[in-house]
């Protein structure tokens, strides 16, 4: 497959087909998903709305897999964002295809990556010479639970407890969960995005960007999606979908804006019994770090985990001799 791309003003032949008209591409973005899509995060309208000021989101199509990749212009950074859309044995073939195209048509300065750490590790074993992974800027565990293994009743000691600060929190505030999809209020919803980032522990991390263009999306490609009230505000909201060619559901989003004391137990607590009383199975409830990892085995042990890696791929340095021969050659 042949295509010609112009991102730094010169056009150049190449056998991946770069697609930047992220809307209009979406027929040929799903259509890949469906073939090949088997992660979490593999959603078109996720991927619409998963884009940082500066940045620009750009689909891209191989004969045998695509990236989901973005792309920031003035910094001349490129990301790819998501695990690969491939076959497992295409998988670093195609990351090395598009490392490759890159560095040597582009002035790119730096390529971030978001991969299982398999995956990851198998791209550093394979990377040619003339490149440079850098370390692992940050990971983050994923557990999978089992929904067959939470009980709604939060018997024994362990939940106790849970279950006082849950009556309490029932019993002294109004509660209400209503459909985010047609939810009338979207300032609201805005307001309580830009508190969690104000009030969350590690705000350099938020992706409140994602979430305000899912607001604004109108929560559209999420399966479920459910806005949390408390005493006629809202103050929280989860969202998620089903994990494409799988049996397993996605718990993308949930977050609230820190204004009660217990909401986030309460709002996580919300997700768990909706997800259970609907008869979902096995739930995938996204990417965390310990502190956070620890707060939701709280409620339920993980059937099991798995890691992704957050690194970046620079060219690789040539030695000071190497420098000053091809210096002395150019004299």
């Amino acid at each position: 497959m042949k295509s010609y791309l112009r991102i730094t003003g010169y056009t150049q032949k190449t056998r991946m087909k770069f697609l930047e008209d992220i809307v209009a591409a979406r027929p040929t973005i799903e259509a890949a998903i469906q073939k090949w899509g088997y992660a979490a995060e593999h959603n078109f309208f996720w991927f619409q709305c998963y884009v940082d000021p500066g940045w620009r989101n750009i689909f891209i199509e191989s004969e045998h897999g695509a990236l989901f990749t973005s792309y920031n212009p003035k910094k001349q950074v490129y990301a790819v964002v998501f695990d690969p859309l491939a076959a497992p044995e295409q998988r670093i073939p195609l990351l090395l295809e598009y490392t490759d195209w890159i560095f040597k048509h582009t002035q790119a300065k730096k390529i971030w990556f978001q991969l299982e750490t398999p995956v990851q590790q198998r791209l550093w074993q394979e990377l040619p010479v003339e490149y440079h992974a850098n370390k692992v800027y940050f990971s983050l565990v994923w557990p999978i639970y089992d929904m067959r293994d939470f009980d709604t009743a939060l018997p024994g000691g362990h939940f106790k407890s849970i279950r006082k600060e849950m009556h309490r929190f029932y019993r002294d505030h109004a509660v209400t969960v209503r459909d985010a999809h047609a939810y009338p209020d979207a300032a609201a919803l805005h307001a309580v995005v830009d508190h969690w980032r104000e009030r969350r522990p590690n705000p350099e991390k938020a992706l409140d960007g994602a979430y305000h263009q899912v607001i604004d999306n109108n929560f559209k490609g999420m399966d479920e999606a459910r806005i949390f009230e408390v005493d006629g505000k809202p103050v929280g909201f989860n969202a998620g979908w089903n994990v494409p060619n799988s049996d397993r559901f996605y718990g993308a989003i949930g977050l609230h804006d820190y204004s009660i004391d217990g909401l986030g137990t309460m709002l996580y607590l919300e997700d768990l019994f909706y997800l259970k009383g609907h008869g979902y199975g096995e739930v995938d409830m996204a990417g965390s770090e310990k502190p956070l990892l620890w707060f939701k085995n709280k409620f339920c042990l993980p059937k099991r985990t798995y890691r992704t890696s957050h690194f970046s791929i620079t060219r690789a340095q040539k030695p000071l001799a190497l420098h000053l021969s091809e210096a002395l050659q150019s004299n």
